[in-house]
């Protein structure tokens, strides 16, 4: 019997995790596969741990959960990751979302598909925006996503809850210590390790409600094209989280050694580009780094802001 492990991180998440937990526990697994549960509680001061003591009594031991300090959201996923028992496959779970029945099945089929199953696999799917009573609004990316290590680095590819991973790639993960190297949310080291030593796999279609019940991209859905677009534009800009040169540096520092010569380059460019006039260059002209005129024209600036 292989297994399919669900990692949940929950902070104060009493108002929707009896419907996540249900869509999950709802999964239409593939033929002798088994699913477990495991969640992690940040500190929660609501009934969350009513709530999860309750499903772990009446599930069979298919939820079970455990406590520990406030980590924050990173932190905590990747102490579930590097604490869960060894399965075949793994997935980040949201504590507010609700799962189609077929998300799991579809990512396994996806990731068995795979011919080299020795490297780190990670899938990852598009998503339908909902409001807070799952009232669906629009997919969240319309085109397909680029999965190559030129955008990987630079922007956002892959939505944490949607994301699903074999073994090898937790093998990967791990190895990375959250608390010594650059502060990272735990779906872009996901992404940025599996890039570099294996496969991102993207599904265009849906394969979740993720639920919007604050000021975040509920807002952005609802804009006209225009004002969406510099919405992004000023987050990618503005955002600490948006400094792609520490990142690469990093990289290149902590795998360089395990790296192929095009891979080095491309990070030497992106870490480098703020002093280095020739990357700046192939940063703003190498056509392997475009996402489309309107992305690019924003980007450009970007680069000579150096806010990249």
């Amino acid at each position: 019997m292989q297994t399919i492990t669900v990692l949940m991180s929950t902070y104060n998440g009493e108002k929707f995790l009896r419907e996540q937990l249900d869509s999950i526990l709802n999964q239409q697994l593939p033929l002798d596969f088994a699913l477990k549960i495991i969640v992690r509680d940040d500190g929660s001061t609501d009934c969350t741990l009513d709530i999860l003591k309750e499903y772990c009594d009446n599930t069979g031991n298919v939820v079970s959960y455990y406590t520990g300090e406030n980590l924050r959201t990173a932190r905590s996923f990747w102490h579930l990751l590097k604490n869960c028992p060894t399965s075949d496959y793994y997935a980040f779970a949201d504590q507010d979302d609700c799962w189609y029945p077929d998300k799991i099945s579809r990512a396994i089929a996806t990731l068995q598909a795979e011919q080299n199953q020795d490297i780190p696999l990670l899938y990852n799917s598009n998503v339908m925006v909902a409001d807070a009573e799952l009232k669906p609004i629009a997919p969240m990316n319309a085109d397909k996503l680029h999965t190559d290590l030129c955008h990987v680095i630079l922007y956002n590819v892959s939505t944490g809850c949607t994301q699903v991973f074999n073994n090898a790639a937790r093998d990967e993960f791990i190895k990375y210590d959250l608390d010594t190297g650059l502060q990272i949310m735990h779906d872009r080291i996901a992404d940025l390790i599996t890039v570099l030593f294996g496969k991102i796999i993207y599904d265009e279609n849906t394969s979740m409600l993720y639920r919007q019940h604050g000021n975040n991209v509920v807002g952005e859905q609802s804009l006209g094209k225009v004002r969406s677009l510099f919405k992004r534009v000023k987050r990618f800009m503005g955002s600490s989280d948006s400094i792609r040169s520490d990142r690469a540096r990093m990289l290149l520092d902590k795998y360089g050694d395990r790296l192929t010569d095009e891979q080095k380059h491309v990070l030497y460019v992106v870490g480098n580009y703020k002093t280095d006039k020739k990357a700046r260059k192939e940063l703003m002209k190498n056509k392997a780094f475009s996402r489309g005129k309107k992305s690019d024209f924003f980007f450009h600036w970007a680069v000579r802001l150096k806010k990249i």
